[in-house]
């Protein structure tokens, strides 16, 4: 994938197995979410292949990437802070018969997909007096509800507390008990070696590596994201 004067994807190759966590790791500007919104059907690519169950698909929208099975939850969490909890559950998918939403039924449905997955949320609720953590977990709780089997996460711990991202730990860990598979974007050493199985490492628009999780070190990690080891990083002070 090419942008004016850049090339941002040069090749890159990742594969994601069925009901495991897949960290993308690289440092600012690597390419890992242009990858993830080439994945998602958001940007077009320019050459190269997406497979989904060993068949090539082509997105030419996010709607339609979801419609396959792939969520994305974006660092920048996309709601509407007017409406309740259920209307967003349900945007673009409101039950109901001849153009007439059915409220009752609305509510009646998104109550049950919160019980479902442990969530005490009041559908009738604003999503605006909602903390960050708990609209986040609405996306996870949205995107399983309708059936994703790829669920993308960009950053999703970068504005929620210890306690809350233990919550977002282990419902990860039970949808991936499930079947359901992550592509998971982080900075933080520590979450990955906590939740993910596999991880593919980006430099410069280019993957670099990929393996188990227990293939890698944190040092290693961190080479392999920089393009050089931990010695060239951090240079000996030389004493005269």
């Amino acid at each position: 994938k090419s942008f004016p004067g850049v090339k941002a994807l040069d090749h890159v190759n990742i594969a994601l197995r069925s009901g495991t966590v897949h960290a993308v790791m690289g440092e600012n500007g690597a390419g890992k979410s242009t990858l993830m919104k080439v994945i998602n059907g958001l940007y077009k690519r320019d050459e190269g292949k997406v497979l989904l169950d060993g068949k090539e698909v082509h997105f030419s929208g996010p709607e339609e990437s979801t419609a396959a099975g792939i969520a994305m939850i974006y660092q920048e969490l996309n709601f509407f802070p007017e409406l309740t909890v259920a209307e967003n559950i349900f945007m673009r998918r409101q039950p109901g018969k001849r153009g007439m939403v059915s409220w009752g039924e609305m509510m009646k449905q998104a109550k049950g997909i919160l019980e479902e997955n442990g969530l005490d949320y009041d559908p009738a609720e604003k999503i605006k007096n909602l903390p960050i953590a708990s609209v986040q977990m609405l996306e996870i709780v949205k995107a399983v509800a309708f059936k994703a089997q790829v669920i993308i996460m960009d950053e999703p711990t970068s504005s929620i507390s210890d306690k809350e991202v233990t919550f977002l730990f282990e419902t990860i860990r039970r949808l991936r008990g499930q079947g359901i598979s992550f592509l998971y974007i982080s900075h933080k050493m520590e979450e990955i070696f906590q939740i993910a199985d596999d991880i593919t490492i980006i430099r410069d628009g280019k993957s670099i590596i990929s393996g188990s999780v227990s293939d890698f070190t944190e040092n290693s990690i961190i080479t392999h994201m920089v393009g050089r080891s931990l010695d060239n990083i951090y240079p000996k002070e030389e004493i005269p």
